[in-house]
């Protein structure tokens, strides 16, 4: 892609794109299995986004390590499972959001905790299980090769509930060639104890060139955590809050009642620049709209309407 995303963060504000998934559903499609079924759609999505000022795209391949993608697909139907198309997957999603923009974008690829059944698990890592280390690290291994080959220009290891997972997938991206961009998923304790503030120390003392945090909340419930990142490190932050309330009557099905307004999420934007944080997007219930928002405010949007 020939983009540098720490030049990039050197020379302003990078605006990310927003949640991928819901804004799928929303439009009618299922992830990850539209990435081969619905490939127009999803590099529609992309480009929505894009248009609407993103820098960086982060590519659908949310969710889709070996052993989730069998355990969500194989069940019965063998060897010809999405399961078994894992490296296709993988590439696709990268090579559709590059399209997506033209080139002009950089593309991300991301990478999750190892919860082989749903986000409460269960977890192929264990921190004491020798065995159980060597499979997670092996799964993201092949992922993190593909995606590269593929294209993309930043790994973002993302949503992590434990500090020592998070840490051990970022050895793994070290070993590539490109940034590694780490987002804890909780604006308060990790599952093993650690505050925001601890996380980005760690994580930039074992080589993370960006930490932050995503999809743990909206934009006020996250502004203490990702504030106390900030005062943490020298290291670039990211901030990527939920374009929904947490308070809903439902969280697993994000009603028009939750969205949170585009204005609202423009204020928190221009607030993070105040504060140096220059990595901003946005995660599960915002679409092109907020990024728009969000863009108009900083002053990028690509394609006024």
């Amino acid at each position: 892609m020939g983009m540098d995303i720490l030049k990039m963060l050197e020379e302003g504000v990078v605006l990310s794109d927003g949640g991928m998934i819901i804004e799928a559903r929303w439009r009618g499609y299922d992830t990850p299995a539209m990435i081969l079924e619905d490939p127009d759609a999803l590099r529609q999505i992309h480009q929505d986004f894009f248009r609407a000022g993103s820098h960086v795209l982060q590519a659908q391949t949310w969710w889709t390590s070996r052993s989730q993608l069998e355990r969500r697909f194989d069940q019965g139907d063998g060897p010809s499972g999405e399961a078994a198309r894992l490296e296709e997957i993988s590439r696709t999603a990268i090579r559709l959001a590059i399209e997506a923009s033209g080139g002009e974008a950089l593309v991300a690829g991301c990478l999750n905790q190892t919860a082989a059944g749903s986000w409460t698990g269960p977890y192929i890592y264990q921190p004491d299980n020798a065995r159980a280390r060597e499979r997670a690290c092996a799964e993201w291994d092949e992922h993190i090769s593909w995606m590269v080959d593929a294209g993309a220009g930043l790994l973002i290891p993302e949503t992590f509930a434990r500090l020592d997972e998070a840490r051990l997938c970022l050895s793994r991206c070290k070993k590539a060639d490109v940034p590694a961009m780490v987002l804890m998923g909780s604006s308060s304790r990790t599952h093993d104890g650690a505050t925001p503030a601890e996380c980005a120390k760690v994580l930039a003392d074992e080589g993370a060139d960006i930490v932050g945090l995503v999809c743990s909340g909206d934009s006020m419930t996250m502004w203490p955590g990702v504030l106390a990142m900030r005062e943490a490190v020298d290291i670039p932050i990211a901030y990527q809050p939920q374009g929904y309330r947490n308070a809903g009557p439902n969280n697993s099905v994000i009603r028009e009642s939750m969205i949170v307004s585009g204005n609202e999420m423009a204020q928190y934007a221009l607030k993070a620049r105040a504060e140096g944080i220059n990595f901003i997007g946005a995660c599960c219930g915002a679409g092109p709209s907020h990024i728009r928002a969000i863009a108009q405010a900083l002053g990028c949007e690509r394609n006024p309407v």
